[in-house]
């Protein structure tokens, strides 16, 4: 088992890609600390896995959270950052409180946590998985809020990593549009749903779209000492879409 006698405290991960990951991480000897806005995750507390209801766009909460983890498990080996938010808009028709909100959740959350996690990280040479997007790798129509946060996120991994290195690797991974609860019900609001994910499989290399495990095997990979000797890179999951991107 690749993460094994590791902790991981996993942003996002009530439901969706963060609720894969920690599974996948737990399937590795690991121990998680899951933490999301919703009350509770669909994950059962048990020996590997405890859940706290915290919001990253606050310090306070952050700094509560790594807290919380080392209390409950001893140490803190991995964070993954996974929470953010999706956010459709143009420039023309998105409200600055959207765009707002956007940032803080996939920005300054992102420097929260790692700011609070760092401190335990250095202590046990551990690592940082951030997830991002393939669309912060191009730019995309409608999406002037949410694109930026992602190309933010690759840079402040690539940043971080200098800053840290050697004691604390970091990382960060770029799926496509994944197959997730919240991603469904966007497509299901389209009026021809399977020709919108024709066209998101049809714009990769790989004529596929991504689902949580491929985004899961990535973090799981990064964490481990299998990847030792790489920080400041950024995994694309997205099936090539992030420098093929066809959209005919």
């Amino acid at each position: 088992m690749r993460l094994r006698n590791k902790v991981a405290l996993i942003t996002g991960a009530a439901s969706g890609i963060g609720t894969v990951i920690a599974k996948y991480y737990m399937i590795e000897g690991a121990k998680v600390f899951g933490c999301a806005l919703e009350e509770s995750a669909t994950i059962a507390e048990s020996e590997s896995f405890s859940y706290l209801r915290a919001d990253v766009t606050n310090w306070e909460s952050a700094q509560v959270m790594v807290a919380k983890c080392v209390e409950r498990f001893g140490r803190l080996d991995i964070l993954v950052n996974n929470a953010g938010v999706d956010q459709l808009g143009t420039i023309e028709d998105i409200d600055p409180a959207t765009f707002e909100r956007t940032y803080r959740i996939n920005v300054l959350g992102l420097f929260h946590m790692c700011k609070a996690a760092l401190p335990e990280l250095k202590k046990v040479t551990g690592n940082i998985v951030n997830i991002a997007s393939e669309l912060g790798a191009h730019p995309c129509p409608n999406r002037i809020a949410y694109a930026p946060t992602k190309a933010a996120n690759i840079f402040f991994t690539k940043c971080m990593a200098i800053d840290c290195g050697p004691l604390v690797r970091v990382n960060c991974i770029t799926p496509g549009l994944t197959d997730t609860p919240m991603a469904k019900n966007r497509i299901n609001s389209f009026a021809d749903p399977e020709k919108f994910k024709e066209m998101i499989r049809r714009r990769s290399i790989m004529k596929r779209w991504c689902v949580p495990d491929d985004v899961a095997k990535g973090a799981v990979f990064l964490a481990s000492d299998d990847a030792c000797n790489i920080t400041g890179h950024s995994l694309a999951t997205c099936a090539g879409g992030d420098f093929y991107y066809c959209t005919d």
